[in-house]
């Protein structure tokens, strides 16, 4: 039994290897991107019962697969152990713990609009540049599947939320957006401050960058971040005004 999930949860499941967009990285962001546009017109004109239920499907296909992480580590030979890094102090992996509880407590409505729209900015950087996903590992191990499915199922969540309605963006409340990076960034300065490993959780401790210093990091992060939710911002508002402009045509 210990060697079937040594095998399952390995690095050495092939000779292939995953790097920056290549065929793998867009096979992956097709899967991802695709799947979501097909979901968000199939059930965008079904009933709300469909809707809900699709919507907490994917709420607990993302938690799940985070608190999943944590027990299978150990059985994979890309960690040694339980990897701290994956503890909930990333943008992304606040993202997981945050999408359950604004997902079913209506008492939460009012932050769902900053976690939609940070779950889809976070995941959105990190599967166009998969840095932690990039050490010469094959396409389907374990470490690979895990982390894009991970970021896929966040994203799709976050815009199907969007699609059905759920969650309307307003420009004048993207305040929440800013206030909420800047939440992200207190509570990973803490992580990083109060753990000993040297995670550089949400990238403020050290430059990924060799031209920008590590003191500026902080700010970068939180300017780098908020423009991203600029641009769904301005996608968001591009699409209704092209489905309105359908609406009428056709009306």
């Amino acid at each position: 039994m210990q060697s079937f999930f040594a095998w399952l949860f390995s690095e050495n499941t092939s000779d292939l290897q995953i790097g920056l967009f290549d065929i793998w990285h867009f096979l992956y962001l097709f899967i991802i991107f695709g799947g979501t546009a097909l979901l968000s017109v199939l059930i965008a004109k079904r009933s709300q019962t469909t809707k809900d239920r699709t919507l907490q499907l994917f709420a607990y296909l993302v938690i799940g697969l985070y608190v999943a992480d944590f027990f299978i580590m150990p059985l994979s030979d890309s960690y040694n152990g339980i990897s701290s890094y994956k503890l909930p102090f990333n943008i992304c992996t606040i993202m997981a713990v945050m999408v359950p509880f604004v997902q079913f407590n209506t008492k939460l409505k009012a932050i769902k609009q900053p976690v939609v729209v940070l779950s889809i900015a976070s995941s959105l950087m990190w599967m166009c540049y998969p840095g932690t996903a990039l050490g010469g590992q094959p396409p389907f191990s374990y470490i690979i599947f895990q982390t894009f499915m991970y970021h896929g199922l966040l994203f799709c969540w976050a815009v199907l939320n969007l699609a059905y309605g759920e969650v309307t963006l307003h420009i004048k409340k993207i305040w929440k957006e800013f206030v909420g990076i800047l939440m992200i960034l207190v509570w990973a300065a803490f992580g990083n401050a109060v753990y000993p490993s040297e995670d550089n959780w949400f990238f403020i401790e050290k430059s990924i960058f060799p031209f920008l210093s590590d003191d500026v990091m902080p700010l970068m992060v939180v300017f780098s971040v908020f423009g991203v939710c600029l641009v769904i911002y301005g996608a968001y508002y591009a699409i209704c005004t092209i489905a309105k402009k359908k609406a009428k045509q056709t009306a």
